[in-house]
């Protein structure tokens, strides 16, 4: 938000206003350097007049790193970039007093709420500071609001006191790393699974082992990650998170955590070959093919 000393007053009615916003900024920081962001853009055109203040929603834009679209690499957080996991939605909107009397306005008053699960979200970026719109003065306000993963409806709302108007409903576009929608989160959510019928698509219709190697022969090579021992070397992958968990989002995502060392080429690439399987799996064939990296030799 600009502050006080920044505002451009406008001696004339809103109708007659041919004030343009010049654009969201879509470049952020990063060690010295221009991090160019990709947005997915919404152009809302809603007005809304509460409290003796008028509004109009002029751009709506989903913010995202170009990490979202397939790129491993771990970039550092920014200085008030979303969290991992989340994305922002940033709303330029402009503000006009078309009365007599200067009114006070803080971003505050804008919610977004996701109706399904009954979350609210405020600003996280734009200030909370109330301030004054002198009578016939035109601002410009930026805010941004941080979302998790969800596939709700959410409304964006501007709230003054006991009125309200609806200015924007939208969802947060899923990231391509965070697998197909329709999945449950957890491992444990997943059918009880049967490390036989794994077995027979991991070396069947499947051809893992093509890839991987046989998991029951620690010798075994091929292009991919060795998948030996695979109970016991996949519970190291990722701090915290159990071998069966890796595997689920491994197979969810191929692209989310690359191996460190392949078997026949060193360091793996870069880039995952590893089709989508949960694109074409069911609940049951996914947790068989988990049950059978876990416990193979229960599969044979």
């Amino acid at each position: 938000m600009h502050p006080p000393s920044e505002r451009s007053t406008r001696q004339h009615g809103w109708s007659g206003t041919r004030w343009v916003a010049c654009g969201l900024a879509l470049m952020a920081t990063l060690a010295g350097a221009a991090l160019a962001l990709q947005a997915w853009f919404i152009q809302p055109r809603r007005e809304a007049e509460l409290s003796g203040l008028r509004l109009r929603l002029e751009r709506a834009v989903w913010l995202h790193e170009p990490t979202d679209h397939g790129d491993t690499a771990a970039l550092p957080a920014l200085p008030g970039a979303p969290a991992p996991g989340q994305r922002r939605l940033t709303v330029e909107l402009t503000v006009f007093n078309p009365r007599n009397l200067p009114r006070d306005f803080t971003p505050g008053e804008f919610l977004l709420t996701d109706a399904t699960a009954g979350t609210e979200w405020r600003p996280t970026m734009g200030g909370s500071a109330a301030f004054t719109v002198r009578p016939s003065e035109l601002l410009s306000v930026t805010m941004g609001f941080d979302v998790p993963r969800t596939s709700s409806v959410l409304r964006l709302e501007w709230v003054r006191g006991t009125e309200r108007a609806l200015l924007l409903s939208t969802r947060r576009p899923r990231n391509p790393n965070e697998g197909p929608p329709g999945w449950p989160r957890r491992v444990e959510e997943l059918p009880q699974g049967n490390a036989s019928a794994g077995s027979a698509l991991f070396h069947g219709r499947l051809a893992c082992a093509s890839c991987h190697g046989n998991p029951v022969e620690p010798g075994n090579r091929g292009i991919g990650p060795a998948l030996a021992n695979f109970s016991r070397v996949g519970a190291t992958r990722v701090s915290g998170m159990s071998a069966a968990q890796y595997a689920y989002e491994s197979l969810l995502n191929p692209g989310a955590f690359i191996a460190t060392e392949c078997s026949e080429q060193g360091t793996c690439a870069q880039t995952s070959t590893m089709p989508l399987y949960g694109e074409t799996l069911s609940p049951q064939e996914m947790a068989d093919l988990i049950s059978y990296l876990v416990n193979p030799r229960t599969g044979k």
